[in-house]
């Protein structure tokens, strides 16, 4: 297994190794290689250095060698419809010839900064059909009459301080933005897409925004009525006690084996020779009693399982918010034998 590996990263290396063209011989000048290979996966340039044109388009060119160098002879070059996805930063450090440079439809995503600053008679410059976010517009050269780019926004927007040539001793170029919809002036297609579209953006944004606040504001208006409302019906619910729950005031006391009782306007004063056991038995005194009761004013249950027993020496005080005037004031001191007494509240 070890052996045919060894042998395949061989051949593999061999075949990247391997020139992409055949080369003719006594072609200094011109030497046209449009659409000669299927693929080229790295491009040696060693045997283009002498040349003063080259067309090498449609070839699936993937890279050049990191040492390669355009020729100081080098007029023309065209390299579009490739693979390229980068340039050595030193490609066109001697291309002090070169006119026309055509590196449309590949795959740039970005050029060195500086990289057209030795390049200084570049006159027609082709970069559209990249993803290319920006172009390094402040190396290129005052020359330069041509710059196509792709349709983008961020990528024309980026050249529009070139198209407009605002340097001394400059003449603007001819800056066109390609895509499948056409060739379009790069500064009129900036203004029209992208200066709107970012108003548009920016106007519905801002219209998103006044309309959050004002659901905002209205779930809180909402929210601090409905507070306001709860708050008022608990203070009339504070203020009007129902009726049905008034209670007399009283304080009564269990009287035990041989303890008197002796009973005023509020107060019921234990003493000796009592019977065990409650003496009393809480009733209302109103024409109508409150819900649960009888026509005669008992509460049911006192009707039904009679008072619950109290301890001894425990007092039990039962307040209402109701008017005294409403309800008496009252103790009950039964005993065996003697009749009620009901002890009214002076008015």
């Amino acid at each position: 297994m070890g052996r045919p590996t060894a042998l395949l990263l061989l051949l593999l290396r061999a075949a990247a190794s391997a020139p992409c063209f055949n080369i003719p011989p006594n072609s200094t000048i011109s030497l046209n290689l449009t659409n000669r290979a299927a693929a080229c996966p790295v491009l040696d340039w060693a045997p283009f250095a002498t040349h003063r044109r080259l067309y090498l388009g449609h070839n699936g060119i993937g890279a050049l060698k990191p040492t390669a160098r355009a020729g100081k002879a080098l007029e023309v070059l065209d390299m579009s419809h490739n693979e390229l996805q980068q340039l050595p930063p030193a490609f066109l450090s001697q291309a002090q010839r070169l006119r026309d440079l055509f590196l449309q439809h590949n795959r740039l995503r970005e050029l060195p900064a500086g990289f057209f600053a030795n390049a200084t008679a570049l006159q027609r410059l082709r970069l559209e059909g990249n993803p290319l976010a920006a172009v390094p517009v402040g190396s290129l050269p005052a020359r330069l009459r041509l710059l196509a780019v792709a349709c983008r926004c961020d990528v024309v927007g980026s050249v529009l301080g070139a198209c407009a040539c605002r340097r001394p001793n400059c003449t603007a170029p001819a800056c066109r933005c390609l895509s499948d919809r056409g060739e379009f002036n790069a500064s009129e297609f900036h203004e029209q897409q992208c200066r709107h579209s970012v108003a548009v953006l920016a106007g519905a944004g801002v219209g998103a925004a006044a309309g959050l606040l004002l659901l905002l504001l209205v779930a809180a208006g909402v929210v601090l009525r409905c507070r306001g409302r709860g708050a008022a019906a608990w203070r009339w619910a504070k203020r009007e006690p129902p009726a049905a729950l008034a209670q007399p005031r009283y304080i009564s006391r269990t009287a035990e084996p041989g303890v008197a009782t002796t009973t005023t306007a509020t107060t019921t004063t234990v003493g000796t020779g009592a019977c065990p056991g409650p003496d009393y038995e809480n009733i209302f005194v109103s024409p109508c009693g409150p819900p649960g009761t009888t026509p005669h004013g008992t509460p049911a249950w006192q009707r039904a399982q009679g008072s619950p027993p109290a301890p001894v020496d425990d007092e039990y005080f039962l307040e209402s918010d109701g008017s005294l005037g409403e309800q008496p004031i009252y103790a009950n001191t039964q005993r065996p034998g003697e009749d009620d007494v009901y002890v009214l509240p002076d008015e």
